[in-house]
């Protein structure tokens, strides 16, 4: 009798389907699995990338999906989105998202094109993608650095740090800390606050700057505010909204609401009294909150793309972000790229002022 020989099949993988969800029909388990790929991948550490954030949004805005992308009926990857206009889609949050893109390794079996697709869009436009998303390469149009203040080896090393990179900026602000308490009375920091007053007075604030800058303030949108104060009393094991306030005597002179995930904080709507502005009240609360930050084991704290000096003086590393736009049609994608390349240029052009009040105008239109 011969021998008998056992053929193994391999094991068949099916292709990648996505399944189109409001944030409020993900199931427990598909919220578990979207945990998990966030807690496996460091560069998904970000609070922007966690369910709750998603599902803020989505609790204020009717435009909020989520494609959740299955293999054998596993999800392996997220993308939330917003559906715009006429197919248009935004990232989740629009202006107040700092982290956007794809959650999860995309199955080859998956292009970004067939996705929109699947979701109905006709455009997916995005400013924050991290440049490790590869596959968004083909449709970026600028990169930006969005930098980060390192401290996994303690605010002690963190300082030493600045000290051989010659910045000063720690040692000029405890003068100025001295100075203020001199000034106006003893300085008095919470790392969070639940005081109504405080936050309503960073919006305030907030919109105060705005304003003084002509730039778009996406706080005079009520939804934007309503997800802001949702996220402020969210406080879930992987997401909590932190309000922070600094005093001199009885004064309120600086505050700021951002998230927490994991071991990321996020620096995200700092603003400050502007009649202490000679103090920069904003750096002092900035210092304050990081060294506090490392007593309760966070690392990395997010400064969000920008180059303001205070970020160039504080940060130790940066993260890549692109922005672009993802098309299904050959006539949106030209007209995307004419429209990147203006703004990308827009500052050498002689009527740049127009531009950005126009920009200001469209903003408000986009992201009501």
């Amino acid at each position: 009798m011969g021998a008998t020989s056992l053929i193994v099949q391999p094991e068949m993988i099916s292709p990648a389907s996505p399944t189109i969800l409001r944030p409020c029909e993900l199931t427990a388990d598909q919220l578990a699995a979207w945990h998990e790929i966030v807690a496996a991948d460091p560069s998904l550490q970000s609070p922007f990338y966690q369910p709750e954030f998603t599902q803020a949004v989505g609790q204020v805005r009717d435009d909020v999906r989520v494609a959740v992308i299955q293999q054998n009926d596993v999800p392996v990857a997220f993308f939330p989105y917003q559906q715009g206009t006429s197919g248009f889609g935004l990232p989740v949050g629009g202006k107040l998202n700092d982290f956007q893109g794809i959650i999860g390794p995309l199955p080859d079996s998956l292009s970004i094109p067939t996705l929109l697709k699947a979701c109905g869009l006709v455009s997916w436009a995005f400013d924050h993608v991290p440049e490790t998303e590869t596959d968004f390469a083909p449709w970026t149009s600028r990169v930006s650095a969005s930098p980060y203040i390192d401290f996994s080896h303690g605010w002690a090393a963190y300082q030493e740090d600045r000290a051989l990179a010659q910045s000063s900026i720690i040692r000029e602000t405890k003068r100025k800390e001295r100075k203020l308490a001199r000034d106006a009375g003893d300085l008095r920091f919470e790392f969070h606050t639940e005081d109504d007053h405080v936050f309503n007075q960073l919006l305030t604030w907030k919109s105060a700057q705005r304003r003084a800058t002509k730039t778009f303030d996406i706080l005079q949108m009520d939804w934007a505010r309503t997800v802001l104060q949702t996220l402020r009393n969210t406080q879930t094991e992987s997401v909590q909204g932190c309000l922070s306030a600094l005093y001199a005597g009885d004064r309120l002179i600086a505050a700021h609401f951002g998230l927490i995930s994991q071991r990321v904080m996020h620096l995200w709507f700092p603003a400050y009294n502007v009649e202490f502005s000679n103090y920069s009240p904003g750096v002092c609360l900035m210092l304050n909150m990081l060294q506090e930050a490392d007593v309760r084991g966070i690392e990395r704290f997010d400064l969000g793309k920008g180059d303001e000096r205070f970020k160039q003086r504080l940060s130790n590393g940066a993260t890549n972000v692109c922005q672009g736009a993802v098309t299904s049609h050959a006539w949106v994608g030209y007209c995307n790229r004419v429209y990147g390349m203006a703004r990308n240029n827009a500052r050498q052009l002689p009527f740049r002022g127009l531009l950005k009040n126009s920009k200001r105008w469209l903003d408000t239109w986009i992201y009501r």
